[in-house]
């Protein structure tokens, strides 16, 4: 009964989602304009080309950017929909911790990344 318990309450403050897709997201950014600096959230990534793990929790108010002096900037919000593997906690404890206490409110995996891979490439006017 004590086993039986135990793993009752292990399933209960975990999530699906978290369990099988994790609770952060892997981003690619590419940008094909030399010597271009990427950025995420205003905050430098790399030069060129970038990978950047983001907690699914702050995926929605995400926000890449390609920049270069002299050139106009691109930038693209990363979209997000939603997880349906956290469904699965509707087996586990109705859902009610898993599904919204820790998927939706604690790990924020209940939403994934649409796209993971980004090409951008500033606007550089040629005069």
């Amino acid at each position: 009964m004590k086993r039986l318990t135990a793993l009752w309450c292990v399933l209960c403050v975990t999530g699906c989602a978290s369990i099988i897709h994790g609770s952060s997201e892997s981003i690619d950014v590419h940008s094909e304009v030399p010597g271009a600096s990427i950025y995420l959230n205003n905050q430098k990534i790399g030069t060129g080309n970038a990978s950047v793990s983001i907690p699914k929790k702050q995926l929605s108010s995400s926000v890449l950017r390609a920049s270069k002096p002299g050139c106009d900037d691109a930038a693209k919000a990363i979209e997000t929909s939603f997880d349906a593997t956290s469904l699965l906690g509707i087996l586990i404890d109705w859902g009610i911790i898993s599904i919204i206490g820790v998927d939706w409110l604690g790990t924020g995996a209940i939403h994934h990344a649409q796209q993971t891979s980004y090409i951008l490439n500033p606007n550089c006017h040629k005069g």
